[in-house]
């Protein structure tokens, strides 16, 4: 039935009731809906304006009536009052669905479909729902450049006694379409230029089938209109206008067309830079802090820098909601923006509660004795925003947020540390090949996290055909909650080499302190017995000259510069580390000699995480008191940690006489690094490196030969089992006797 008819059958059912009510005297003794499945009566019962006792309004029967219908979930609804003043609305529900599909999307996911579409079964159909369901379909096919789609749909009723129906859509998916010409009309060709390299709608070209080229995007459209407006705006352009762009179908149905008008108007740069307001700097102070100088070229980024300078320039001084507002005032004769800052610094907030949330493990004092404020101080952004960096740089966490909120009414502000831990033990396991260890595996369990304290605890294992070695290492970097660190190691090792073996016992005791935020101190002394045996009647003479027990006694110094934003996966910063190792003379043993290392990294963030990672190390070391420097001691050259691609301890000075890699005294290796992600959500990241170094011995001077060089690729999974480093490396400059490549990994386990 037609709504108009429905309307007609509600008049009547009026008519009925007003002369009913004649006759019963025209009171109402109670009200009652029948025929509602799914509705609840008091739901409905609820939007009526009739009620018991009341006299009967003819014209408040018509617009309950009227309002039933409009709930949206009945088809029919009618009035009738019997003999006993009992006024019933009988309704009749549309359908409930049972399940909806989509016939012929055969380029659509469904789980996406699942996502976008939003009926549910169980619930009453309504036609509005329908029809977002239907747009929801359609704007997926847009998406995937299918703007001719056609969605229709279908309910099926079903005889089952529940007034249910199926839902069937019929998508026709057409061909897709592809973006042929994109005009910016109005645009200079030396701005175009530039502009293109920034538009994620590209036409179709002769290498769409690799670079994507040729998807049209409504999604995409609007990005490239932001990014042209915000390409304007920072190349001084100051009264740039990006127009609604025309989007067109070609006549055959199967190209766009995008027209983006664009009026570029005038270059402009920075006129007068002033400051008005509640002044608490001078006017040279804000005028430097902000860096705007008269002349400058208009960028709208160096507006924004300017504000948020300003801006912290207050927070800092306890004025956590100073409103900074820039304004500009263009002149056209001159080409110029003046802008002015009103500041309207408000009230001086102080701290109130610091609240930790989310830290199941971790002691809150853990994350406390990293904030840079206290409860009652002045509110500081800098020292809050170095503070949350501090946090996530503890490595416990998979998120960090610190968060601010004032309590209405006062001059507090509560902040809250929200963070998501992350497993921080692990057991981990690897094995590899090289033509000095043989086969080789390695054991190692660590906690980072040592009874959420943030101690650092490892008990590691090596062992193998030629190598075995035991190690149990304990940290504090923040005794007492100071900023003192301590640490020990205490270790063993049997190691077989080509001509001799070295038995070593030993440890050493840690002692440090941080002198600011990115600069530490350490100090390390170490006592080891070492015992050279086994020594081959063929060794060379370097090696059988050093057979016996050697006792090591040194100190190392210690200057570690770090800005690294997480020290187990970072992303950007810079670790730097100078070491100078004093073995023999006071200390006592029998090594006497001088250790000077540098190890220093950048990572440098790129688009879309990528990561571009450096390494330099350097080394030298020279022999005190006319004693030789431990063959174990020297430099060597090779491996999965140095030059990849190269066989371990391979690459160094060689004995002449007997062909072995005896070490040098003095090293230098570099590793480039292209960090990618392969799968974002999974943590996995693909690495291209490229390794250049070589160690000589005494009497050589730094790269008296040439570097040895390496290039490969491979991948870095944090996986369910942990960390996994996979990598080939392949040598540029193989010698006769050496591998061209080789493949090493090792892989790890948390709990």
């Amino acid at each position: 039935m037609s709504r108009a008819g429905r309307m007609v059958v509600g008049a009547v059912a009026t008519v009925l009731v007003w002369v009913a009510c004649a006759w019963a005297a025209n009171v109402v003794t109670e009200v009652r809906v029948r025929g509602n499945l799914r509705i609840e009566e008091g739901l409905i019962l609820q939007k009526v304006g009739t009620r018991a006792g009341q006299p009967l309004d003819p014209r408040q029967v018509r617009e309950d009536i009227r309002t039933i219908y409009g709930l949206g979930y009945f088809e029919d609804v009618v009035a009738d009052l019997g003999d006993d003043g009992v006024l019933t609305f009988l309704v009749q529900e549309r359908p409930a669905l049972r399940e909806w599909r989509a016939e012929g999307a055969e380029h659509l996911d469904p789980e996406d479909l699942k996502d976008k579409v939003s009926l549910r079964p169980r619930e009453i159909l309504l036609e509005a729902q329908i029809q977002q369901a239907e747009e929801a379909i359609r704007a997926l096919y847009r998406e995937k450049g299918y703007y001719l789609a056609e969605v229709t749909h279908e309910i099926v009723p079903l005889d089952d006694g529940k007034n249910q129906v199926d839902l069937v859509f019929r998508v026709k998916e057409g061909e897709k379409v592809r973006l042929k010409t994109l005009n910016l009309a109005g645009v200079d060709q030396a701005n175009e230029e530039q502009l293109e390299k920034y538009l994620a709608l590209r036409p179709v070209g002769p290498w769409s089938w690799l670079s994507g080229a040729g998807t049209f995007q409504e999604t995409d459209l609007e990005r490239d209109r932001e990014m042209i407006r915000a390409y304007y705006l920072n190349h001084g352009y100051a009264e740039a206008e990006v127009l609604d762009p025309l989007v067109s179908l070609t006549a055959d149905r199967r190209w766009i067309k995008v027209d983006i008008p664009v009026r570029e108007g005038q270059v402009y740069a920075f006129g007068t830079v002033s400051f008005s307001g509640d002044l608490e700097f001078s006017q040279q102070e804000l005028a430097e802090a902000v860096g705007i100088r008269e002349g400058d070229l208009f960028r709208s980024e160096d507006l924004r820098r300017a504000y948020d300078k300003v801006t912290d320039l207050y927070a800092d001084l306890g004025y956590a909601f100073a409103d900074v507002n820039p304004r500009t005032q263009v002149d056209r004769k001159r080409r110029t923006v003046d802008v002015t800052f009103e500041i309207h610094k408000g009230d001086r907030i102080r701290i109130g509660r610091i609240e930790v949330r989310g830290n199941t493990k971790t002691r809150d004092r853990v994350l406390r004795r990293e904030m840079r404020l206290a409860e009652g101080d002045l509110y500081n952004a800098t020292a809050l925003r170095k503070s949350e960096r501090d946090v996530r740089r503890l490595g416990f966490f998979e998120k960090v947020n610190v968060s601010t909120q004032r309590r209405p009414g006062t001059d507090l502000v509560d902040i809250t540390i929200e963070v998501e831990e992350k497993p921080t033990g692990a057991f981990s396991f690897g094995a590899g090949y090289s033509s000095v260890d043989k086969i080789i595996g390695m054991a190692n369990v660590s906690q980072r996290n040592f009874m959420g304290l943030g101690y650092q605890l490892a008990l590691q294992a090596n062992f193998g055909s030629t190598r075995e070695t035991y190690s149990f290492t304990f940290n504090n970097p923040r005794v007492f909650d100071t900023y003192w660190y301590f640490g020990f190691d205490v270790y063993k090792s049997i190691r077989s080499y080509t001509d001799y073996d070295k038995f070593s016992l030993g440890g050493d005791l840690k002692l440090g302190t941080s002198l600011n935020e990115d600069w530490k101190l350490r100090g390390i002394y170490r006592l080891e017995e070492a015992e050279v045996k086994n020594v081959s009647e063929f060794a060379s003479t370097l090696i059988r000259e050093q057979l016996g027990t050697t006792v090591t006694s040194s100190f190392t110094g210690l200057l570690i510069y770090d800005t690294v934003d997480n020290l187990w996966e970072p992303h950007a910063g810079t670790r730097a580390q100078w070491s100078v190792e004093w073995a023999g003379g006071l200390l006592g043993g029998d090594a006497a000699y001088l250790k000077y290392e540098v190890d220093a990294s950048h990572y440098a963030p790129l688009w879309w995480e990528h990561v571009f990672h450096v390494r330099a190390r350097a080394g030298f070391v020279h022999s005190l008191l006319g004693r030789d420097i431990p063959v174990y001691e020297r430099y060597y050259l090779g491996g999965i940690n140095s030059l990849r691609g190269f066989d371990t301890r391979s690459i160094g000075p060689v004995d002449s006489a007997t062909g072995d890699v005896i070490g040098g005294d003095k090293q230098i290796l570099v590793n480039l690094e292209y960090l990618f992600p392969l799968i974002k959500e999974a943590k996995l990241r693909g690495v291209v490196f490229y390794d250049a170094g070589n160690a000589w011995d005494e009497g050589q001077a730094f790269f008296e030969t040439g570097l040895r060089q390496s290039v490969g690729a491979g991948v870095r999974w944090f996986s369910p089992m942990g960390p996994l480093r996979l990598e080939w490396g392949y040598v540029l400059d193989r010698k006769p006797d050496e591998d061209q490549a080789q493949w090493e990994f090792t892989i790890g386990g948390f709990f």
